[in-house]
């Protein structure tokens, strides 16, 4: 057992890809609020997460969801989902702390909702998110980060916690399946929030007492981005000699 960033507490364990799917069958959640069975990579880690994780992940869950909603159109979360390959034993897989389809996907999902949860399920077994988020990231996570490029997952959001009292910086990657993550200076997915507007935002709720306050405090980000889409419409791109 270790100590995670955030003060989580985490259970590592190694085994082969048997012994991890004869596991699977086991609801760890019991006992563990999150939890990666990973038959591919020989790794099991259980997590029980700190109350600064769970504060976060569940700010950052409003954050996304009222941003991407109003900048996207749709938006989906995904919060308590665990994303595994196809052909992975039932049962093995991540639970990130929160996930998304946002734009087409989310609408998407919604028309496959509509036909029954057996057709909402077949989706999110071929489809994955667009956006995943994670708050706290360890060692025990060596190789989550390609193994959410490979299912196909588009961006990641990281939470890196430098010490101290302050909050964590958000770092945005681009993902692909079987190639290196690219840092990003803006999102691609959710139409150019910033590592810094997340920050911002999330500071602002952490720090409001209503739910008004808690919307107003996204609701300046997304202003500040629209601005900011119309002025580059207007304006049109940089001017470069490439």
């Amino acid at each position: 057992m270790h100590v995670g960033p955030l003060g989580s507490t985490i259970h590592v364990l190694r085994a082969d890809a048997g012994t991890i799917a004869a596991f699977a069958v086991i609801d760890w959640t019991r006992s563990f609020r999150r939890v990666c069975l990973d038959p591919v990579g020989g790794l099991m880690v259980l997590m029980t997460p700190s109350r600064l994780h769970d504060e976060l992940a569940t700010v950052l869950d409003h954050v996304v969801d009222i941003a991407a909603s109003t900048l996207s159109g749709a938006v989906t979360g995904l919060r308590t989902a665990r994303l595994r390959e196809p052909g992975a034993p039932p049962g093995t897989g991540m639970e990130p702390d929160c996930a998304f389809y946002v734009g087409g996907n989310a609408r998407a999902y919604r028309e496959a909702l509509k036909r029954g949860e057996d057709a909402a399920d077949a989706f999110f077994e071929k489809t994955a998110p667009d956006l995943v988020v994670e708050v706290e990231i360890t060692s025990a996570d060596a190789g989550k980060i390609d193994r959410y490029g490979n299912m196909g997952v588009r961006e990641l959001w990281l939470l890196r916690h430098r010490g101290g009292r302050d909050l964590p910086e958000a770092e945005f990657l681009a993902l692909r399946p079987r190639a290196e993550p690219r840092g990003l200076t803006a999102s691609k997915v959710v139409s150019g929030l910033t590592p810094a507007d997340i920050r911002e935002a999330v500071t602002g709720m952490r720090l409001s007492v209503t739910h008004d306050e808690r919307a107003e405090a996204v609701a300046r980000i997304v202003r500040r981005r629209q601005r900011s889409s119309v002025r580059v419409r207007e304006e049109g791109p940089p001017y470069t000699d490439e």
